[in-house]
């Protein structure tokens, strides 16, 4: 959470802000509760009591006193949730409830809270917060741990309820904050003493109690989202549709037995129906969702989402298999925070023109739109931090005599102005996005002739996609899904097959479209797409535009990683290979860059296991991927003597200078001073070798075999065609290994450089390259050990079994 925390004035700001009660409340209908003294006299000495203590008395007082009307303390600390709800089993302090959903067994009951209480004996060790540091985030160990375990309670609120923000409170011995989260980051409350202004302390619970009741989408609550109970017939409806049906549709490979799924019936498969009843965990909660459509909206009923997205800032994307309210079937739902920025495109625009479009293999859409306008609020507390200077030193041609202006919190700034993007915290706003498909996940693939088959589908969609004007820009392994399918050849038999579809096109951008900015949140040095996937060129070049060759290399990574993880091969240590290849990096000047062992593949056009020896298969794949390597091999090459004589062509264009004209103009005004020449023996200086004048050797153009070889990755139908050709040769169908990454696979190599680069003496930065894993450095844990990045999960058609 890095420059995620903006500390807010509570007295007046952060109250004021978070806490406001609108003017439609009825104040009449809200009393507050008479109290004449001090209700905390028993936590006068609170830093000499034990958490328990403290998190005891405090609860005991605001049930006692009714500080919270129409709300209830709970305790919660002693006995985790179950493990379908959180297997890291936390447990925090206490928590606001309302009272029909009070928890009775000492349990935390996420999906219920209101309002989480943590309690932290120390006033310094227990703040993860420092109010005279500008960031305000402390660095000492301990106050790190605290402030890591507050992230995470809100993170898990994120995850099991529908959320727009959530309020915290954290109580530091006799001092509190009040803690505001949402996909942006985090506002934090200078420290209090609730003691001395227990006044405040008592506004603060009674405010967020009158909010509970007549407005909780300020607290945090999703008014787009209505919570499901048992005695609800949508609660009904969900169980029974949810019940296995003997009329599902196998989704195996085969051919068809006549007459079987044959007719215009909907087809509904096992494996959907199985995954919706999978989602519907006892102790998870239920949600109607609402979703634009148009000028209407359309409900969905959710449960556990399939994908979540670990993080509590960004775009906090969850998967869902949903059963349409409307349609009554089964559909993929997208929830997700989007980049809230001018000229981008939300994806089911984009969608919905591919779909007009007749492009295969692209998911369908049923509806999309933003939820209720709902953003970040976030942003806005550092703005309220940081004014705009109302006399920018800046020329003007405005002639107005407007004197200065009487607020001495300088100009207020506009989120449509440039000059907002100053504000380190991104802007997002809610969104929804619902397709017909729910598909499965690549790692199910059969074999590898079906994988190269499922690649090729996904470049087909590709290439289509280019022909309308748009390039994807994020091809991964979690973008490329297997949907199931019923073809019928030339002759009349039918056959089940599964059929490659390229998902998750937010990314997308006109390939004519020069303005739109791209979205930073996604991936390290502000480039779009999935690290692992990335092209060798977009790696090492962050100010790269992506070009259609860079999604082409992507299909290839999509095809060697799984190919490896998954296949038999000569491949002793499948772990340690990908992640050599696939997570490692070069951190060079201070950036990030590719990783030597996929750069060597690109510039070499060889796949090495070790020691000289190549990665093979024993299938036709060997021979396809060595093919695309050694063509990827010359692009390279050929982008880069074209630049090279591109770059000549310049020089040669610019005007010269005569060398008297430029000795002159160079020449030091005043007088030269004297040369000291040492004495030389000239006999002994004539016998002296001289070494001959350096030859650059010249790189010999490009041969038409070269740039025809370049071709096959850099010409759309050309990379078509050579995947077409082994999708029908023979081929093994047993060459499939299971997955060789085990599950409790680490690795123990460092995450980010141990050593940055420093300035040598001349002031020049010193040049390095160190080589390590991992590239997300930037939401790295504090632990030196990690697991292998598992292949990222689909987010907009997904399922697995």
């Amino acid at each position: 959470m890095a420059n995620s925390a903006q500390a807010v004035g509570l007295r007046d700001q952060f109250i004021d802000k978070v806490l406001k009660i609108p003017e439609d409340v009825d104040l009449k209908r809200c009393s507050r509760p008479r109290i004449a003294k001090n209700p905390f006299l028993k936590l006068e000495k609170a830093g000499d009591l034990s958490e328990e203590e403290i998190s005891d008395e405090m609860t005991r007082v605001i049930n006692t006193y009714g500080l919270a009307p129409g709300l209830s303390a709970v305790l919660c600390e002693n006995t985790p949730d179950s493990l379908s709800i959180d297997n890291l089993g936390q447990k925090v302090d206490s928590a606001l409830y309302t009272r029909e959903l009070a928890p009775t067994d000492s349990k935390p009951h996420w999906a219920d809270q209101l309002l989480p209480i943590e309690y932290k004996r120390q006033q310094t060790r227990g703040d993860p917060f420092d109010d005279t540091k500008p960031g305000v985030e402390a660095d000492a160990k301990d106050r790190k741990e605290v402030r890591g375990q507050v992230i995470s309670y809100a993170e898990l609120i994120f995850a099991v309820q529908q959320r727009l923000h959530l309020i915290m409170i954290l109580v530091m011995g006799r001092k509190f904050r009040l803690l505001f989260w949402d996909r942006s980051g985090a506002g934090v409350s200078l420290s209090i003493d609730y003691y001395e202004h227990w006044q405040l302390f008592c506004e603060v619970l009674w405010r967020i109690s009158v909010l509970a009741r007549f407005h909780p989408e300020l607290l945090g609550m999703d008014p787009s989202a209505t919570r499901i109970f048992p005695d609800d017939p949508c609660w009904t409806e969900m169980s029974d549709v949810g019940v296995k049906c003997t009329d599902d549709a196998d989704h195996k490979t085969r051919e068809l037995a006549p007459g079987e799924l044959a007719g215009d019936k909907p087809i509904t498969y096992a494996y959907v129906r199985k995954l919706f009843r999978a989602s519907l965990e006892k102790t998870w909660p239920r949600y109607q969702l609402e979703v634009p459509d148009g000028e209407n909206v359309r409900k969905f009923l959710v449960g556990r989402p399939y994908f979540r997205a670990k993080g509590m800032t960004g775009r906090g994307t969850r998967g869902y298999v949903a059963w349409d309210c409307h349609a009554k079937k089964f559909v993929w739902l997208k929830d997700a925070w989007r980049a809230h920025y001018a000229l981008l495109t939300k994806e089911g625009d984009i969608l919905a023109q591919l779909n007009a479009a007749g492009v295969s293999n692209v998911p369908t859409l049923v509806c999309h739109g933003d939820i209720r306008g709902q953003t970040t609020k976030t942003p806005e507390f550092w703005e309220m931090m940081h004014p705009l200077d109302p006399f920018p030193l800046i020329p003007t041609t405005s002639t107005s005599s407007q004197g200065p202006s009487s607020s001495s919190t300088g100009t207020k700034r506009k989120w449509t102005d440039p000059a907002a993007e100053d504000c380190p915290l991104r802007r997002h706003i809610h969104y929804r996005i619902v397709v017909e498909e729910v598909c499965l996940t690549l790692p199910l693939f059969e074999d590898g002739q079906q994988l190269v088959s499922i690649i090729y589908d996904c470049a087909l969609a590709h290439y289509e996609a280019t022909r309308e004007g748009f390039v994807h820009r994020d091809v991964s392994g979690g973008n490329i899904l297997i949907l199931p399918c019923i073809v019928t050849s030339e002759v009349g038999r039918r056959f089940m097959i599964w059929t490659g579809i390229l998902t998750d096109w937010e990314l997308a951008k006109g390939l004519s479209d020069e303005r739109k900015p791209r979205q930073p949140e996604r991936t390290m040095s502000a480039l779009p797409g999935t690290w692992q996937y990335m092209s060798v060129a977009l790696l090492n070049r962050p100010t790269k535009a992506v070009e259609i060759p860079d999604d082409h290399e992507s299909l290839f990574y999509v095809l060697l990683y799984h190919a490896v993880r998954y296949l038999k091969s000569n491949c002793a240590s499948v772990p340690n290979w990908l992640e050599d290849f696939f997570e490692d990096f070069s951190y060079r000047d201070g950036a990030y860059e590719c990783g030597a062992r996929k750069e060597h593949a690109i510039n070499f056009g060889e796949l090495i296991v070790k020691a000289r020896i190549p990665l093979q298969f024993k299938s036709p794949l060997d021979d396809l991927l060595d093919r695309l390597l050694c063509s990827f091999q010359a692009y390279y090459a050929i982008k880069k003597y074209d630049e090279k004589q591109k770059k000549a062509s310049i020089l040669t264009e610019l005007p010269t200078t005569s060398s008297s004209s430029t000795a002159q103009a160079t020449r030091p005004r005043g007088r030269k001073p004297p040369r000291r020449m040492p004495t030389v023996d000239k006999q002994l200086l004539a016998q002296l070798p001289r070494a001959p004048p350096k030859k650059r050797k010249e790189t010999p153009p490009p041969t038409a075999e070269d740039r025809e070889l370049a071709g096959s990755v850099s010409n759309a139908l050309a990379l078509l065609h050579l995947l077409h050709e082994y999708t029908v040769v023979d081929w093994a169908a047993d060459d499939k290994e299971g997955d060789q990454v085990p599950a409790d696979w680490f690795s123990t190599k460092p995450i980010g450089p141990t050593y940055v680069p420093g300035n040598t003496s001349s002031k020049r930065q010193r040049r390095t390259s160190v080589m390590h894993s991992l590239p997300a450095i930037l939401n790295a844990p504090e632990s030196p050990t990690r697991r292998l990045s598992r292949p990222r999960k689909a987010k907009s058609t997904s399922p697995q079994m």
